[in-house]
């Protein structure tokens, strides 16, 4: 989410072009996979955390006031682009629609498999056309559409909010999650005004409390353990914010590496590895991306850092995951909207859909789906 500054020539009320120049990319992992736990921490060490550390320990720890990192710089790698526009000889800063992602630089096509460039060309064509759920309530976007501007008003309350949705997320869809943050934003926020919802009020709620908001996502029992957990972690042992490794952010509880990586990206403008989530690991499976060894989400991971190119592994995930939420989805792929199956590349179309015509049923069942398809619908 930190943004790259590219120039552009344009008026005031110029439309952001489809695909812009600029590369990054990212990724996510398997559902089986998806709840995360890890092994370092145990439940009696988080309990011993909450029995060493009084309330009043706490509040002077995490002073919002006191800033305890340095800031980093942004991430120019990140698949949120921000065009300076020199509006009558004035430069302004206009930030891009977060489904607009740049399309692979031509020297880096041959460093993968076969085609890889071309699908992903068409894929980037096809998410500009459509706002995905990840775009608006994914785990990165969520905490600017609860609060507009929160990553750069205040960072690190965004940083907390981003490991809270990440730890939701699993088993969850970014609707269902979006409502459980938007519960304890509204929540907090009236019970504790001064901090809203951040570290300092979350860490005053039991888990039985952080339940009761949070109680529509998937294993939310477990989940409000784990973050009860994680905040007594971050206040005795990270000075109240978000570890800046990959190696720190797995050893708190529930916390895994697709969550990792992500968190690094777009909390810290740290681009150490691709976040694998179960639509990335599925599409890239069909592909050819990865080989069938990689039936894991790590496996996944660590085939596709072997080949491509790291300025891309920011964007892949957001790409990627809002194709396969809307386009092709698991059970009933809409190949007929599909300009990968409509033009044979990709090899697991429905031949059926893909050759016939789009009736006003089928339409209908389309504009159903979990985004607005006009655009690509009205291609046809």
């Amino acid at each position: 989410m930190h943004l790259r500054k590219r120039k552009a020539a344009a008026t005031a009320a110029a439309t952001v072009a489809a695909t812009v120049s600029r590369t990054g990319k990212r990724a996510k992992v398997d559902v089986k996979n998806e709840v995360e736990v890890s092994s370092a921490l145990t439940s009696s060490r988080a309990q011993k955390l909450t029995q060493d550390v009084s309330y009043a320990q706490v509040m002077e720890a995490i002073k919002p006031q006191v800033k305890l990192e340095p800031e980093p710089e942004a991430n120019l790698d990140s698949p949120r682009v921000k065009v300076e526009a020199e509006v009558e000889g004035e430069e302004e800063e206009q930030d891009l629609p977060p489904n607009i992602f740049s399309k692979v630089d031509p020297a880096d096509a041959a460093t993968g498999p076969s085609n890889w460039s071309t699908i992903y060309n068409e894929v980037v064509e096809m998410r500009s056309k459509f706002m995905a759920p990840v775009d608006h309530q994914g785990c990165e976007s969520m905490p600017n559409t609860i609060t507009p501007n929160l990553q750069k008003t205040n960072p690190q309350k965004y940083r907390f909010q981003l490991l809270i949705s990440l730890m939701l997320s699993s088993q969850t869809k970014d609707e269902v999650n979006y409502d459980a943050m938007s519960k304890l934003n509204t929540a907090l926020s009236q019970l504790y005004p001064e901090f809203g919802f951040s570290l300092q009020s979350v860490s005053k709620l039991t888990p039985g409390e952080i339940d009761s908001y949070i109680s529509k996502v998937g294993f939310h029992n477990r989940k409000s353990n784990y973050i009860h957990q994680a905040c007594q972690i971050l206040i005795q042992e990270h000075k109240g914010d978000i570890p800046r490794t990959i190696e720190e952010i797995v050893k708190l509880p529930g916390v895994g590496p697709k969550m990792g990586y992500l968190l690094l990206q777009c909390g810290w403008g740290i681009n150490s590895g691709i976040g694998v989530d179960v639509h990335l690991h599925r599409l890239a499976s069909m592909w050819g991306w990865i080989s069938r060894k990689a039936n894991t989400p790590e496996k996944c991971r660590a085939e596709l850092e072997s080949w491509l190119p790291s300025r891309y592994w920011t964007d892949i995930n957001p790409l990627v995951v809002g194709f396969g939420q809307v386009v092709c989805v698991p059970r009933a792929p809409n190949c007929d909207i599909c300009s990968l199956g409509r033009t044979g590349v990709c090899k697991s179309a429905n031949k059926k859909l893909v050759n016939s015509t789009i009736s006003d049923e089928r339409r209908a069942k389309l504009m159903k789906q979990r985004a607005d398809l006009t655009n690509l619908i009205n291609e046809l």
